[in-house]
Formats: C-alpha cells, structure tokens, sequence
C-alpha cells in the first residue's frame, strides 16, 4: 500500500467533500447512484458519508483542504445537515421515497447554497 503525503489527503478530502456535496444538491443524481448500485441504501449512504467519511473540520488536512471562509461554509451546512438527521429515523426511506421529504429538500438546498458559496470564494480568491 503506498502512502500518501498531507497535500494529496487534502486534495481527497477537497474532492470527497465537494463530491457528496454535489450528490446531495441533485435529485437526479441520487436517483441513478440508486438504478445503478440497486444494493446501496442511497439515502444512508448521504447521511452516513457526510457525517461519518468526509467532514472532519479539525483535521489537519481538512484545514489545507478549505481555508477559513470555505470551513465556515462547510460548518453553515453541516449544522443544517445535524438538525435534519436529527430529526430522520434511523432506518432511512428508500431515496425513491426520501427526496419527496421535507427534510431531502431541506439538505438538497443547504447543499446547492453551499457549493455556490463555495464556488464565489474561490473565484472571489482566485483560487481552487
């Protein structure tokens, strides 16, 4: 196995990061990941990458992989994300049945207003 040095690990957090962000902001794409992985629980799969694989704000890498302005974002949706979760069962609808929630749709505009933001501070810093 070869390892991998801080900046590549931020650069993968940066990807899984601004990936699971943008699954969360299109029904669409849920929707396919579901006819094509017929196996995933796609609505836990959102919640659980999310939460458990990809947001670690403390982390050193986390750090070098957004900079202050796009943590403060990230954190901006991360709080919406927990008030939802914390309001959805644990044994998830099926993401037929999810995205015609409330609370997908809650998650779905967090996610899209966050990726703008993120996407105006980078262009805004020339960066990314």
């Amino acid at each position: 196995m070869t390892e991998i040095d801080d900046k590549e690990l931020a650069k993968r957090i940066r990807q899984n990061v601004m990936s699971i962000l943008d699954l969360w902001s299109s029904k669409e794409e849920q929707l396919e990941y579901q006819k094509n992985v017929p196996i995933a629980q796609v609505s836990a799969e959102l919640f659980c990458q999310w939460a458990n694989d990809f947001y670690h704000p403390e982390s050193t890498q986390f750090k070098m992989a957004f900079d202050e302005k796009e943590r403060e974002i990230l954190a901006e949706f991360d709080k919406t994300f927990k008030h939802i979760s914390d309001k959805t069962p644990n044994d998830l609808p099926y993401i037929d049945d999810f995205v015609k929630t409330k609370e997908w749709e809650v998650v779905n505009r967090a996610a899209i207003k966050t990726l703008e933001k993120i996407k105006n501070t980078a262009v805004n810093n020339g960066s990314r």
